[in-house]
């Protein structure tokens, strides 16, 4: 059936979600920039990663030497940058390099994409490393042929001195590759003559039933890859006709959806009372969905929950770090950084979890479309999160006082103190210029006012001498206060040098101690308590967010379905001739779905 017809009848019948699916197959036939995936299939140790390697300019992909990992690598070419994500139990994580990447570390990984630099290979085209055909755990098996409806096409790879196996055969067979265009890479022809390569690419591609034109022999380890590069050109030459074959499945799975819903229209006049009947019908297949979605999103709900704690662990790991960072070090405004820190953390890891979030529905929604359930999934994969922010988050930390408390009196002392020594001292160099009786006046003076206080009010002298004491105080102390500015001016500071010395001397002794234990307060009282409960909201919004559109998609193609019988019962009890064409034309439209 033509896609374009699958479009027109769909859209005519009024099934909106079939008409999605539809222009979705359309464009990925139209699209000159679809991706074409091309897994690599074969024995283990055929030299599907030195393949790999040798085509990319990282050439940094572990060698297995036994088959213990089940991960799916997919190779990216044309990237700006050589860099992997690990995706593994709903969680994706940044690998900066590829050398990092070790079998046994990663071996429970679902799927790791591998970006690389290299230009070898079409940035159009995906490469894809699976798991060997050869090894013993049933879970790789399954892992591959999971993968499969996802390829474009096959690339079955053959090391030239293993040649074909029972394996390899029985999994063509099983997995009925030749839906799919298959070419053959036959590998370590550097250990064979030129002659030995070509007797076994002939006898490879009959046993195979691979054209000769789509067999490419190589030798990674000496990097001879002229004929691989030749296929690479093939397949894009090939490329619409490729699309277009991946497309004929989903075709025929919408073709046969909209022939069921038709025919489920066309029963329901077939007996008295059909309309009604079929209604009810609906209503039970819809409450089999609702528990249907609810099974699922309970399933999904556990990978989101785990996702929320692992995100909270991570938080509090990294924000205790900077923070810590922050308190002990120095700062002119800790508190800002702070708060920057708390903000940016706390949206780098939300991010973080919504990306999560969207390869699980992704991932969910492929396994789903490659079983045989009947739910969709469509709407979940392009779940809108951007809505979903932190906002609970209050900071109620005054850092950048901690420890200082008393920083103004002790300065104000400082200049106190200072002042003193300097009339102190000036009043010394005033005695030594005036002679020794100038000073024995000053003697007596000094000691008249402290034997007897009362004298001083009688005494004018005295008085005198009190008055340009005071004078000289605050002369000297507004000298000082003048300098303290200045000099803090030109050292940059916004304060005086006496403040900034008493606050640098209060904040090795009590400021770094007061902030870290104003840190680890708000951090157990306030910060870690809040963030866990923001995530608890978001997690819940996801999960309900997903439970509603899963809904509202069921709810839409049982609506859809419940206004075509409507309309079919309006026409059969308002005119028989409208019944009658409509009736002639759901017929025809089956006919055309049964018959193309």
């Amino acid at each position: 059936m033509n896609i374009d017809k699958i479009l027109e009848i769909s859209q005519e019948l009024g099934f909106s979600d079939l008409t999605a699916e539809a222009e979705n197959v359309s464009k990925k036939l139209s699209d000159e920039n679809s991706l074409l995936v091309l897994p690599l299939v074969g024995e283990f140790s055929s030299g599907k990663t030195s393949l790999i390697n040798a085509l990319t300019d990282s050439k940094k992909l572990e060698t297995a030497t036994k088959p213990t990992t089940a991960t799916i690598y997919v190779i990216h070419f044309g990237c700006e940058k050589c860099c992997a994500t690990v995706f593994e139990d709903g969680k994706e994580t940044q690998v900066d390099d590829i050398a990092d990447l070790k079998n046994d570390v990663y071996k429970d990984a679902q799927i790791i994409n591998v970006f690389d630099t290299s230009t070898k290979v079409p940035s159009s085209t995906v490469i894809v490393d699976t798991p060997g055909l050869s090894s013993p755990e049933r879970k790789h098996r399954e892992v591959l042929t999971d993968f499969l409806p996802q390829a474009d096409g096959i690339f079955l790879t053959v090391d030239v001195n293993q040649q074909i196996t029972k394996s390899l055969t029985d999994f063509i067979k099983e997995s009925e590759l030749s839906k799919r265009p298959v070419y053959l890479i036959i590998t370590k022809c550097d250990t064979k003559s030129p002659a030995d390569v070509k007797a076994a690419k002939e006898y490879i591609g009959k046993n195979c039933n691979i054209p000769i034109n789509q067999i490419a022999c190589v030798s990674a380890d000496k990097g001879d890859l002229d004929e691989m590069y030749a296929l690479f050109a093939k397949i894009q030459t090939d490329k619409n006709s490729i699309l277009k074959k991946v497309c004929e499945q989903r075709t025929a799975n919408l073709t046969k959806s909209l022939a069921e819903r038709i025919d489920q229209l066309i029963a329901s006049t077939a007996v008295e009372g059909g309309f009604d009947e079929a209604v009810r019908r609906q209503k039970r297949d819809l409450e089999d969905f609702h528990r249907k979605i609810d099974k699922l999103v309970d399933s999904m709900a556990s990978n989101v929950d785990k996702l929320k704690r692992d995100i909270s662990h991570r938080f509090e790991d990294e924000i205790f770090a900077r923070l810590e960072a922050i308190a002990t070090g120095s700062s002119k405004n800790y508190d800002a950084e702070a708060v920057n820190a708390i903000n940016n953390t706390s949206s780098l890891l939300l991010n973080d979890f919504k990306l999560s979030v969207q390869n699980i529905l992704t991932e969910k929604a492929r396994q789903t479309r490659n079983s045989d359930d009947s739910l969709t999934l469509r709407t979940i994969e392009n779940l809108d999160m951007n809505g979903l922010q932190i906002s609970g988050i209050s900071y109620n930390v005054d850092l950048n006082s901690a420890g200082h408390e008393y920083d103004n009196w002790i300065a104000n002392g400082v200049k106190v103190a200072g002042t003193a020594i300097l009339v102190a001292a000036t009043a010394g160099t005033a005695a030594a210029a005036g002679g020794a009786a100038a000073a024995i006046d000053t003697a007596a003076d000094v000691a008249d006012t402290v034997t007897d206080v009362a004298s001083i009010a009688s005494n004018q002298k005295t008085m005198s001498r009190m008055e340009q004491l005071q004078k000289n105080y605050n002369q000297q102390h507004t000298a000082i206060e003048n300098y303290n500015q200045n000099v803090g001016q030109q050292l940059g500071q916004n304060k005086g040098i006496i403040e900034s010395a008493v606050g640098w001397v209060t904040d090795k002794t009590m400021g770094k101690p007061q902030r870290r234990r104003a840190i680890h307060n708000y951090l157990d009282n306030t910060l870690l308590p809040q963030f866990k409960s923001e995530m608890q909201r978001i997690s819940a919004a996801v999960v309900d967010a997903i439970r509603q559109s899963l809904c509202n998609e069921v709810q839409e193609t049982f609506d859809q379905m419940n206004n075509a019988l409507d309309d079919l019962k309006r026409k059969q009890q308002q005119s028989q001739q409208e019944f009658d064409a409509k009736m002639s034309k759901l017929k025809e439209y089956k006919k055309q779905l049964l018959t193309n």
